[in-house]
């Protein structure tokens, strides 16, 4: 890593360290807490990691697999799935919306409009799709994007939550919480600190500081029974996101798949140095400064904070389960239909990738599902 007094501020490799070394010398600290540094290798506009989706490919060229990048499939279920709770508890004959954050290049929307247009489904005529993105380029990307498949005046593209606000619908997530930006926590010397990034010998390094009041519930939730040197995440910015996506429908479901643990089993003792991880050519590391913006960052989310702040925000918890229960419930008319079938190619591969996102050993037991509910 080169030294913060031989970075060129315009060396493209050197650029992003450089404006995190200047952030951490006009800090009065000399440090910044893990979630600002976080936030920009991952989410600067021109060099963070998530900057362009034309630039981060998922899947077999990419740094991590998706279940959106196993196949078509994926989408497919969940559109399925829209369907029957559209037909069982919405009014059909109102507007309904599905408002999705975090759709990097709009493939999980694509997978499921296809998914519902090849079983004729009513819900297509009047399904409206609204998409979250923050960030401007992206927003223009995608509108390109679907205007090239014809689905511009079916799928819009919002600046934030507040905007894709509606009467009835659902909202959906796959792998958004896992990359919100966390803040890190330590016991030392018997007392809980908060692990904040400074420079050490001319490189990123940890340091620890004083614990601040916001920090505290985190600390209080693992507890002190635990040894020095026990090192975890706390997600702030998830607790303050629930807050807002609460407000989004009247009536309406929310779902949220990522990987991830409750609480009992987040603060575990074993897990003594957190889930933090990053990846890079679908090899993991644990070391967050190595080649910032060009490497992905992302922490295990606690399900059991999110219910929390879902619940003190007005929402009900409708279950809480895995992937491998939530696609299978999601495949059982899909699956019944095909009894008897001839098997054919497309059928062939989708059962494959099906296999995929729904054997324990893969991505079945690996991904969570948190389903909440208003008004139903």
């Amino acid at each position: 890593m080169p030294d913060a007094k031989q970075i060129n501020p315009d060396d493209q490799d050197t650029r992003l360290l450089g404006q995190v070394f200047q952030r951490i010398e006009e800090n009065p600290n000399h440090s910044i807490p893990f979630s600002e540094y976080m936030e920009m290798a991952l989410y600067d506009p021109d060099l963070g990691y998530y900057s362009s989706p034309e630039a981060r490919p998922i899947g077999r060229r990419g740094d991590f697999y998706t279940s959106v990048s196993v196949g078509e499939t994926f989408g497919f279920l969940l559109g399925q799935r829209l369907q029957a709770e559209w037909e069982a508890n919405f009014d059909q004959s109102s507007p309904f919306v599905v408002v999705e954050q975090g759709a990097h290049d709009g493939q999980l929307a694509l997978d499921l409009f296809e998914g519902l247009r090849t079983s004729c489904s009513p819900l297509l005529e009047i399904l409206n799709y609204r998409i979250v993105e923050s960030r401007s380029p992206v927003r223009n990307w995608l509108r390109g994007r679907f205007r090239e498949v014809g689905l511009s005046e079916k799928i819009s593209i919002v600046d934030s939550l507040e905007a894709g606000r509606a009467e009835q619908g659902v909202f959906l997530s796959n792998e958004l919480q896992d990359a919100f930006p966390v803040r890190r926590i330590r016991r030392e010397d018997g007392e809980w600190r908060e692990w904040q990034v400074g420079i050490k010998n001319g490189e990123l390094a940890w340091v620890c500081r004083e614990l601040p009041e916001n920090l505290e519930v985190f600390a209080a939730a693992v507890g002190n029974g635990v040894e020095d040197g026990y090192t975890t995440e706390a997600c702030t910015a998830a607790l303050e996101w629930m807050s807002t996506a609460s407000k989004l429908f009247d009536k309406g479901l929310w779902w949220i798949i990522d990987y991830g643990y409750g609480s009992d089993d987040y603060y575990a003792p074993h897990r003594k140095n957190g889930t933090l991880r990053c990846f890079r050519n679908h090899r993991a590391t644990e070391n967050p400064f190595e080649s910032p913006g060009e490497i992905d960052i992302t922490a295990h989310v606690n399900f059991t904070h999110l219910r929390e702040a879902a619940e003190a925000s007005g929402l009900k918890e409708r279950r809480f389960t895995d992937q491998h229960h939530f696609l299978i419930e999601a495949a059982r008319p899909w699956l019944l239909s095909m009894e008897g079938q001839p098997p054919q190619r497309e059928m062939t591969s989708r059962m494959r990738q099906f296999q995929t996102l729904t054997h324990p050993a893969m991505m079945g037991q690996q991904f969570k599902v948190a389903e909440f509910s208003r008004g139903i």
